[in-house]
């Protein structure tokens, strides 16, 4: 920089200027040399550590998006495949009709699930369908049963359960589910589930 500033002195004094423009071009020089080295001291620096704090962000928010994508496109492969399983099994296995006598061995069995499914059931309550008293199914006149679920648990494991309902040997059908998230932990829901049965009289 002082051999810069020499030069410049140098040159500006072979040009012939008197002795008061000569100081005055030393100063403007001067000022402008001192503005460059505050910007390149302070704001490239400034720059420079945002950039290089900035850069993890991008390389994190740019693998995060990538894992996303991986994620969504494999739940999307397991649900159609849960769909093909689901439709080979509706053609392999009829549903099984269970008698009005059952109905507690079923809320057992709904209750078995959920406890493998990481679904903790807090209220079961059965009720027949007020709308319609039968049903005439396959020419059987059948009673509807409606099966009314407070859960608690995660997306995952409502998932899993509602799965595993479906595959169930006996008829169970998924009629109305809402979900709200759990006040006092964020990583669970509280879902009321009413699913829909049949019972031979």
């Amino acid at each position: 920089m002082i051999n810069l500033l020499a030069n410049l002195l140098n040159k500006l004094n072979a040009l012939k200027f008197d002795k008061l423009d000569n100081k005055k071009i030393f100063l403007i020089v001067l000022a402008c040399l001192f503005i460059f080295y505050l910007d390149f001291t302070f704001i490239m620096k400034l720059q420079l550590q945002g950039i290089r704090t900035l850069t993890p962000k991008i390389i994190k928010l740019k693998k995060d998006i990538d894992n996303l994508a991986k994620d969504l496109s494999w739940m999307q492969d397991l649900e159609r495949k849960a769909g093909k399983d689901k439709m080979q099994m509706a053609a392999l296995k009829p549903k099984e009709i269970i008698s009005e006598d059952k109905i507690l061995l079923l809320l057992q069995e709904i209750s078995d699930l959920a406890n493998k499914n990481k679904a903790k059931i807090m209220q079961i309550n059965t009720s027949k369908d007020a709308k319609v008293q039968e049903e005439a199914i396959a020419g059987e006149k059948l009673l509807p049963i409606i099966i009314t679920l407070d859960l608690n648990c995660g997306y995952h494991s409502l998932g899993t359960f509602i799965n595993a309902l479906e595959n169930a040997r006996q008829f169970i059908d998924v009629q109305d589910m809402k979900i709200i998230r759990d006040p006092h932990n964020y990583l669970l829901q509280s879902v009321n589930l009413i699913i829909k049965t049949y019972a031979k009289k």
